[in-house]
């Protein structure tokens, strides 16, 4: 997710800048992922803490680099993260990869993946309206290039095959490669476990079902009836309702700006 923070303040239509003073908000994505939605949300007034749940971990990158050896045999690459892109440029270095690439037609779920394909050259052939894997199926099946298409898919371990499976009955041969995988953050649990035990938190972001789960598991079971949880995209909403989660705020736009004018908005002047 990035946004530039110092346009934050004009998203909000209260008199003053600050429409989230006096909220308490804990930041479950790390590093890069995480830190443009904590600066967007502390400029607008909120108290941020920033407790990465998850961390990512490479598998073998073995299998994607042989895939990209064979790169001229595919039609399609399909990126569903920004995580999927750096592993994938990971492998892609030579002059010629990189040349097969672009000549390929590439899929993405998201802003964020979308400009990070941009920023790395790479042309988004196609970014659905809506950003989960069940809208990038339907804005292909409207296609006429993807029955017999064969299509590259560099994934997280355990993603769900809405997307393969989808394409697949529409006639596409997807080859799906795990790339990465999630991991608990033991110490991001821990320190969100304090904060929510001695009552600091107002609400949680969360940013996928992997940190929907790593939030459970963080959690005793009262605590998580009474914890809200501010979820981007209905994939991420539904799994933590599902968790017991109160969802406070679900954002369909899989951007810092986005969510912010969400949570801004169950948050009013008159709190």
């Amino acid at each position: 997710m990035r946004v530039a923070v110092g346009q934050i303040a004009l998203i909000s239509p209260s008199a003053t800048n600050t429409p989230l003073a006096g909220v308490r908000i804990a930041v479950t994505r790390a590093g890069e992922r995480g830190g443009p939605l904590a600066a967007a949300l502390r400029e607008v007034g909120a108290t941020v803490h920033e407790l990465p749940l998850t961390r990512i971990e490479s598998l073998d990158q073995s299998p994607l680099a042989a895939a990209v050896d064979a790169l001229a045999s595919y039609h399609w690459v399909l990126l569903t993260s920004v995580n999927a892109v750096d592993h994938l440029a990971a492998v892609v270095t030579s002059a010629l990869s990189i040349a097969q690439l672009r000549a390929c037609k590439i899929a993405v779920v998201g802003a964020a993946t979308a400009d990070a394909c941009a920023q790395r050259g790479w042309a988004a052939t196609l970014v659905p309206e809506r950003f989960h894997a069940e809208a990038l199926v339907d804005a292909l099946s409207s296609r006429t290039d993807v029955d017999g298409a064969r299509m590259l898919y560099p994934a997280a371990h355990g993603a769900r095959d809405v997307l393969p499976n989808g394409l697949r009955a529409l006639g596409a041969v997807v080859d799906v490669i795990p790339v990465y995988r999630s991991a608990v953050d033991v110490d991001g649990q821990s320190r969100l476990r304090m904060l929510a035990t001695s009552n600091g938190l107002d609400l949680v972001t969360v940013a996928a079902p992997s940190a929907v789960d790593a939030l459970l598991d963080a959690l005793p079971a009262e605590l998580a009836r009474r914890l809200p949880v501010a979820c981007i995209g209905p994939v991420t909403a539904r799994a933590a309702r599902i968790a017991g989660f109160p969802v406070k705020v679900e954002s369909t736009a899989a951007t810092a700006e986005g969510l912010v004018r969400s949570i801004i908005a169950a948050f009013p002047p008159s709190r």
